[in-house]
C-alpha cells in the first residue's frame, strides 16, 4: 500500500515593493537608535564635570567643547569654537603645550599629564589632562578630557607644608621625642633625644631596646606600662635613664598610646625632658632654705643664751672675790667659770653658723695665714698623718676677721684628722680662681667673680651621699657620743657665707673627702698681725653712763660692775626710757652703753638720736650677734666699738675705759 505525502502550504510570494518597505523600516529604526544613542552620549558629555574637547590636529582648533570646559575656563562655546588654545592663551606654559602635542602625534595619546591653564579672567589654575588621537572623517583630531585639580594641589601643598613644619618642629624641638613599641623597640627619635642619651645618630638610638638599654632600672618601665595600661595617655612621669656614657639622668615623660593598625603594632608617642639639673637646683634650694631656717633658730637661741651666760659669768667673778681662802668654794667657782666658758664657745659657734657673730674684717694674705698656723696644725693632726701644703704665690688677699680664718682651718683639719684614724695624707692648697656664670648656674648660693680658693683634701673614710647632705647642719655628727658637738662644719659654713663666699664638699665612701672654700678676692695691702698688749689693772672712773639693756638680770649685773668701778649709772630697760632719761637728766652723760638688738628701735638708731643733740656723747655697743644691724648696715665701718656677749668684768671695764679715753 502506497502512502501519499502531504503537500506543504505555499507561502505568498514577496514583491520588490514589499522588500523596499521593510528595508526602509529597518533604516528608520537604526537611525532612530543612532540618534537616541548620540543624544545620550551628548547628554553624558555635556553633563560631565570634566572638560571634554575635540580639536583638529595639528592646528588644535576647537571643534567641540562641553559645559565642563566652559565652567573650567570661563569661556562660552561660541567664544571657543574655531579658535586655537594659543589664540585664547589658555595654556600658561606654551612650551609644555608643544610637548604635549608632539607626544599625541607621536604616540597617539597622553595620560594624567598635569599642566597649568589660564581662565578667561586671567587666573592661573592647575589641571590634569588625558588625550587620544582620533579620526573624524578624513580629519585627524585630538579628543581630550581635562579636570581642574587646583584645590587638590593646594590641599596637597598645604599638607606638605604642614608635614614639613611638623617635621621641623619635631627635629628642632628642645626636648626628646620618640616612638617606641610596647616591647621597647624605638621606631623614631628626634635629634634632641639622640643628644640627651649621648649617641651619635638616630640610627644608633633605634637599635636600642629602651627597657634594656635606656632605663636605669628595667623594672621601672614594666611597672609604668602596667599602671597606665588602661589609660590613653600619661603625664609628668619621672624616671631614671642611662646615657651611653653610663651617666644617670632624671627624665620627665609625657605621652600617649597609639593603637595597632593592620600593618603596624601599637606604640607610644613620648615626649622626654632631661630635668637632672632642675632637680639638683631644687635640692640645693631646699638645702639652702633649710640651713637658713636652722641658722635663724640657732642665732636667736644663742643670742638669748649669751645674755644668761653673761649673768652667770659676772656673778661668778663677784663670787670669786668673796670666796677668799675657802678652797672648796674656789673650786666650785672655777668649775662654774669653766662650764660658762665652754657654753660661751658653743654659742659662739652657733652664731658663726647663723652668720650673726660680731666680726672685724681685715685684708689678710691667705698664704701667710696658712703658714702661721702650720705648726699648730701639725701638732693637731699627729705624726701618722702627712701634711702637704701647696700655696699659689700671687693674689691671695681676702677680707676676713683673722680669728675666722683660724676657725675655718682648725675645724676642717680636725675633721680630716678624725676621718683618718689609721693615718693618711692631708693636702692643703690655695689658688686664685674665677667662678663663671656656668658654675654659678649649677651651684645655688655661689656668685660669679674672682675668688681665693682654700682646698683641704684627705684620704680618710669619706662619706656617702646621705651623710654629705647633712654635714653643715648644726649638731649633726657621725662621731661617737661625747666626741663631737656637730658644730665644726656648721661654723665653717656660717663664716664663709658671712664673708660672701661659697663652700662645697666632695666625698665618696672609702675615697676620702675634699672641702673647697671660695673666699672673695679683696684688693689692698694685707695688714700685719696685731701684737697682743700687756694686760693692765682693771680700770675704773667717775663718769656718768647711760646703760640700755632689755634683759633685766644682765642689766642689773652690768650696773653693779660699773658702779663698783666708780661710775654713775643711769639704767634703762628700753629705748623709750633711755630717751626720757637723757632728756631729764640733770647731769652730763659721758657714755651710752647699749644693746644693739632690742624690741622697737635698735641701739644704733638710739645712738643717732642722742648724739644728734649731744655730739660729745661716746657710744659703746654690746651684742651677742650683729644680724642685720652690725654687719649689713656697716656699723663697724663707722668706727663703732663692740663689746661681745657674754663678757666678764675685765672685758666690760676695759672696753668702757677705752671708749671714754678715745
Amino acid at each position: 500500500m502506497v502512502k501519499l505525502r502531504e503537500k506543504s502550504p505555499r507561502r505568498p510570494r514577496q514583491t520588490k515593493a514589499d522588500s523596499r518597505q521593510a528595508l526602509n523600516g529597518d533604516l528608520s529604526r537604526l537611525v532612530a537608535e543612532l540618534r537616541q544613542s548620540n543624544e545620550r552620549y551628548v547628554r553624558m558629555i555635556q553633563s560631565s564635570p570634566d572638560a571634554i574637547t575635540l580639536r583638529t590636529l595639528p592646528e588644535r582648533r576647537y571643534l567641540e567643547v562641553n559645559e565642563g570646559f566652559c565652567r573650567m575656563t570661563g569661556y562660552t562655546a561660541e567664544e571657543v569654537i574655531g579658535k586655537t588654545s594659543a589664540e585664547l592663551n589658555v595654556w600658561a606654559d606654551p612650551d609644555q603645550r608643544g610637548a604635549t602635542l608632539q607626544k599625541v602625534l607621536r604616540e597617539g595619546e597622553v595620560h594624567e599629564e598635569e599642566f597649568r591653564f589660564r581662565t578667561k579672567s586671567g587666573e592661573i589654575r592647575f589641571g590634569q589632562l588625558a588625550a587620544v588621537r582620533v579620526a573624524v572623517g578624513n580629519q585627524q583630531c585630538m579628543l581630550s578630557v581635562s579636570r581642574d585639580i587646583t584645590e587638590k594641589r593646594r590641599a596637597e601643598e598645604e599638607l606638605r607644608r604642614s608635614e614639613g613644619n611638623f617635621r621641623s618642629l619635631v627635629h628642632d624641638a628642645p626636648f626628646g621625642i620618640l616612638q617606641v613599641t610596647l616591647e621597647g623597640c624605638i621606631l623614631q627619635a628626634n635629634p634632641a633625644l639622640v643628644n640627651m642619651l649621648g649617641y651619635e645618630s638616630e640610627e644608633e638610638v633605634c637599635k636600642l631596646n629602651i627597657e634594656r638599654d635606656v632605663y636605669h632600672d628595667p623594672k621601672q618601665r614594666r611597672r609604668l606600662i602596667e599602671e597606665h595600661s588602661q589609660k590613653k595617655d600619661f603625664h609628668s612621669v619621672e624616671v631614671q635613664w642611662r646615657r651611653k656614657d653610663g651617666k644617670i639622668i632624671t627624665t620627665l615623660l609625657n605621652g600617649r598610646r597609639v593603637g595597632a593598625s593592620d600593618h603596624a603594632p601599637a606604640y607610644y608617642e613620648v615626649f622626654a625632658e632631661d630635668i637632672t639639673q632642675r632637680r639638683i637646683l631644687e635640692r640645693q634650694l631646699f638645702q639652702s632654705q633649710k640651713m637658713e631656717a636652722i641658722g635663724r633658730l640657732a642665732g636667736g637661741i644663742a643670742h638669748d643664751f649669751n645674755n644668761l651666760l653673761g649673768v652667770v659669768l659676772g656673778h661668778t667673778e663677784i663670787l670669786e672675790e668673796s670666796a677668799g681662802r675657802d678652797r672648796r668654794l674656789q673650786r666650785s667657782v672655777e668649775a662654774i667659770q669653766s662650764a660658762t666658758q665652754r657654753a660661751a664657745a658653743l654659742t659662739k659657734q652657733l652664731l658663726a653658723f647663723s652668720r650673726k657673730q660680731m666680726v672685724e674684717p681685715r685684708v689678710l694674705d691667705l698664704n701667710v695665714a696658712v703658714r702661721e698656723i702650720e705648726k699648730l696644725l701639725r701638732r693637731v693632726i699627729g705624726e701618722d698623718i702627712q701634711l702637704i701644703i701647696r700655696v699659689q704665690p700671687g693674689a691671695s688677699t681676702i677680707l676676713i676677721d683673722p680669728g675666722q680664718i683660724d676657725q675655718i682651718l682648725m675645724n676642717l683639719v680636725v675633721n680630716a684628722r678624725d676621718a683618718m684614724p689609721n693615718g693618711g695624707k692631708l693636702i692643703l692648697e690655695t689658688s686664685s680662681v674665677t667662678l663663671d656664670d656656668s658654675y654659678v648656674g649649677q651651684h645655688l648660693g655661689a656668685a660669679a667673680g674672682p675668688f681665693v680658693l682654700l682646698s683641704i683634701s684627705d684620704t680618710g673614710c669619706g662619706m656617702d651621699q646621705e651623710t654629705l647632705s647633712h654635714i653643715f647642719e648644726p649638731f649633726f655628727t657621725t662621731k661617737e657620743k661625747g666626741k663631737g658637738t656637730g658644730l665644726g662644719l656648721s661654723t665653717v659654713y656660717g663664716i664663709v657665707k658671712q664673708c660672701g663666699g661659697y663652700v662645697m664638699a666632695y666625698s665618696e665612701s672609702g675615697r676620702g673627702s675634699t672641702f673647697k672654700v671660695y673666699l672673695p678676692y679683696a684688693s689692698g695691702i694685707p695688714e700685719a698681725p696685731r701684737a697682743p698688749g700687756r694686760r693692765a689693772e682693771l680700770p675704773g672712773g667717775n663718769e656718768t653712763i647711760l646703760l640700755v639693756e632689755d634683759e633685766t638680770a644682765l642689766r642689773e649685773l652690768t650696773r653693779g660692775l660699773l658702779e663698783t668701778a666708780g661710775y654713775t649709772v643711769l639704767e634703762a630697760a628700753n629705748v623709750e626710757d633711755a630717751i626720757r632719761l637723757a632728756e631729764t637728766a640733770h647731769r652730763k652723760i659721758d657714755l651710752l652703753l647699749t644693746d644693739v638688738v632690742m624690741p622697737g628701735m635698735d641701739g644704733h638708731e638710739l645712738s643717732r638720736r642722742l648724739t644728734s643733740t649731744c655730739p660729745s656723747l661716746k657710744v659703746l655697743y654690746m651684742s651677742g650677734y650683729t644680724d642685720d644691724v652690725i654687719v649689713h648696715r656697716g656699723v663697724l665701718n663707722r668706727g663703732a666699738t663692740l663689746l661681745q656677749k657674754p663678757f666678764g668684768r675685765a672685758g666690760l671695764l676695759e672696753k668702757v675705759r677705752q671708749v671714754l679715753d678715745s
